[in-house]
């Protein structure tokens, strides 16, 4: 027969509930609170032209209310008895479950006049506040209640359960829960789960209504919390804020890089942020993980890569990069956060400690999102953040002494500091000498960074690693270049409808430099519909297209979509969308209720000309069957680049009705139809349904 402890037979009793109420609250609300996050986000995403300036600002947004549940946390465990405790949090959710559901509605779409970061930090805060402030205090929450009847390190594995229960709400939404829910029904669903939750952690809260005062047992059954006198000194407590800080800095500043530098592709931030969550954890499960000593290693080996890319072969950076990168944030993830398990205090201080740690988090949330792009006009944040990286492994890896141990000694890696100096100075050195570029103008804000690049061929408008248009230099200053060039889809078509001496009105969604100006005859009108102002000042100050060009140009700021919505009396003889070729895709422009509206917007014998040029995704099925149940017809132009003349490889799909006289062009004519089984697998997008992964070019 099996022994039973008195003192655990007291303690199980004392707390009401088996053990498995307080997991389940604990796995059900972290889920809950990385699932709104994309599901929220995707809501109002369209609304601000699908940057991934997007995503920061509500990383930002969960990250201040993370904190601000945590603090509620430390507040409630402080002041209120148990059964005060249970009680306010009652109201708190069902309040929560009040405010319900989460999908903004029409009326919330901007005009366009407003300061993007403001405006979706005011609406995620209207929509999803309360909810997710209820769900941003679990985790703190249920361990220290938990901690009632178990004050031991125990209950610190649930933070490691909480980390997982967030990283499988990440992993799941793009490949489960996006592929086959609707927008609105990812709301809905969302909403049953939370009530669901409220039910959850309520019972939970109730069992408190029976606990009369704050006094808690320890592992022995024997000793009250409060009669514990461990004293935390401040230098500890701000380690627990630094490294989170570090560490969520770190976060941001790979995932802005990767997914606007390194690889554009769509959803990459799921991966860094994946890796900070497994370094979580992985810390906090169990201290037999966490040997920083190897982890310092492979960190520093991943920065030195990062630092020679440029040495390997042309088609290998990539990957290598990539790669390092992920080595890089996972490593110092599992330093900062291994570090903070490693300081974490007695029960008793549990809900402090984790409302520094989600403080940390929030201040870095602040650092990339807010203060950086008003402080720097380039991605200076990056070699800033490979220094403070490389002097934090490198100071850990010299200061422990053995390697599957965290044992120190700070005077050895003292006595290394100029070396520990020297390795911080590299990467900032670098990025210095990397700007030798000769760079004319850069701009950052909301939208991201862009560059005026001075090269051999001529004048080069840059966002991230993506080029925008050129201008050649002297007598052929006029020329289309890039993707705009003469045997261009683009270019075929405007050839081809500016036949006869009629003006033309042409739309152009995405400005970039202006280079589709160049074709502009004096009878021409074009619109010019750009989200982006400082790509509209650009164009105008440092590229001469839109001043060489005869025609009449009017501008437009704003989504290309909400701009086309007011423009409800003009009919556009062509109407480009060039959106799709850069870092953000805007999937609300590629959808069946847009493709409505194209074609609501084109003249009788209006032609739509849609660039898909991308290395990552493969939009032309998706372009083809939109087409189809728009009852256009669609042929796909792939035109080769000619360094000799400024232009690069394209791919073009272009749209008209069917049995136009367009379509005999001889330079349309040869345009790549889709076959009967392309359209039959090709996705088909609305705005309720519509899935990257979907158009995802795996190789």
């Amino acid at each position: 027969m099996t022994n039973v402890n008195p003192s655990q037979t007291a303690r199980s009793g004392q707390s009401g509930l088996p053990m498995l109420w307080f997991a389940a609250t604990t796995l059900l609300g972290a889920f809950l609170v990385f699932q709104v996050q994309p599901v929220i986000s995707k809501c109002v995403l369209p609304w601000f032209g699908g940057t991934p300036a997007v995503w920061t600002t509500c990383m930002l947004f969960f990250q201040l209310l993370l904190f601000a549940g945590y603090f509620y946390a430390h507040v409630l465990k402080t002041y209120f008895r148990p059964a005060i405790q249970g009680s306010i949090h009652l109201v708190l959710l069902g309040s929560a479950a009040l405010a319900l559901p989460i999908e903004p509605s029409e009326v919330w779409k901007p005009t366009g006049s407003e300061s993007p970061t403001t405006f979706l930090l005011w609406m995620l805060l209207c929509h999803v506040g309360l909810p997710y402030f209820v769900l941003s205090s679990t985790g703190p929450l249920i361990q220290a209640w938990l901690s009632y009847q178990d004050s031991s390190d125990r209950v610190y594995r649930l933070y490691a359960l909480s980390n997982a229960g967030s990283l499988i709400a990440l992993l799941s939404y793009p490949f489960v829960v996006e592929p086959f829910l609707s927008v609105s029904n990812q709301s809905v669903v969302w909403s049953l789960l939370f009530c669901g939750f409220v039910l959850v952690q309520g019972a939970v809260a109730i069992g408190l209504l029976r606990k009369p005062g704050r006094c808690t047992r320890d592992s022995d059954g024997g000793h009250c919390e409060e009669s514990k006198s461990v004293e935390i000194i401040w230098s500890v407590r701000l380690l627990w804020l630094v490294l989170p800080a570090l560490a969520s800095t770190l976060l941001l500043v790979v995932t802005n890089h990767v997914c606007q530098d390194v690889a554009v592709i769509p959803f990459l931030w799921v991966l860094p942020l994946s890796l900070y969550l497994l370094s979580f954890i992985i810390c906090f499960d169990s201290p037999a993980w966490y040997k920083p000593k190897w982890i310092a290693g492979l960190t520093m080996v991943a920065i030195v890569v990062i630092a020679v890319k440029g040495a390997f072969p042309e088609s290998f950076p990539l990957l290598v990069e990539a790669t390092c990168y992920m080595i890089l944030l996972l490593g110092f993830c599992l330093l900062c956060h291994g570090e903070v398990a490693r300081l974490k205090p007695p029960a008793k201080y549990l809900t402090q400690y984790y409302a520094l740690l989600s403080a940390g988090g929030a201040i870095g949330g602040m650092v990339v999102a807010i203060v950086c792009p008003l402080v720097f006009n380039s991605f200076a944040e990056l070699p800033l953040s490979l220094s403070i990286a490389s002097g934090v492994a490198f100071f850990i890896f010299f200061a422990c002494q053995r390697w599957n141990v965290a044992e120190y000694d700070w005077d050895a890696a003292w006595n290394a500091k100029y070396f520990g100096i020297a390795l911080m100075v590299a990467p900032i050195a670098i990025a210095k000498f990397a700007e030798q570029d000769q760079t004319i103008a850069s701009d950052r804000n909301f939208f991201g960074v862009l560059r005026v690049l001075e090269t051999p061929q001529g004048i080069q408008l840059v966002h991230g690693s993506t080029v925008h248009g050129m201008q050649l230099p002297g007598d052929v200053a006029c020329e289309p270049t890039t993707y705009y060039g003469r045997k261009s889809g683009v270019g075929r078509v405007l050839t081809a409808i500016q036949q006869d001496s009629s003006g033309k009105k042409i739309g152009v969604v995405g400005l970039g430099c202006g280079v589709l100006a160049a074709y502009g005859r004096e009878q021409d009108e074009f619109d010019m519909l750009e989200i982006n102002p400082a790509v509209l000042q650009i164009a105008s100050e440092h590229f001469r297209f839109m001043e060489m060009c005869p025609s009449t140009i009017r501008h437009h700021l704003g989504d290309g979509r909400l701009l086309l919505e007011k423009l409800d009396k003009t009919k556009f003889d062509l109407l480009v969308l060039d959106a799709f070729s850069s870092d953000a895709i805007p999937a609300h422009l590629l959808t069946t209720e847009a493709f409505t509206l194209y074609r609501s917007r084109l003249a009788e014998n209006g032609v739509l000309a849609v660039h898909v040029s991308n290395k990552h995704l493969d939009l032309a099925p998706l372009v083809h069957r939109l087409a189809n149940e728009s009852g256009l017809e669609s042929r796909m132009i792939r035109a080769k680049g000619d360094d000799s003349i400024g232009t690069t490889s394209s791919t073009w799909m272009i749209l008209a009705a069917p049995d136009i006289a367009f379509w005999q062009d001889e330079a349309i004519v040869s345009g790549q139809t889709a076959t009967s089984e392309q359209l039959q697998h090709a996705p088909l997008w609305t705005d309720q349904h519509h899935n990257l992964v979907s158009v995802l070019r795996l190789w």
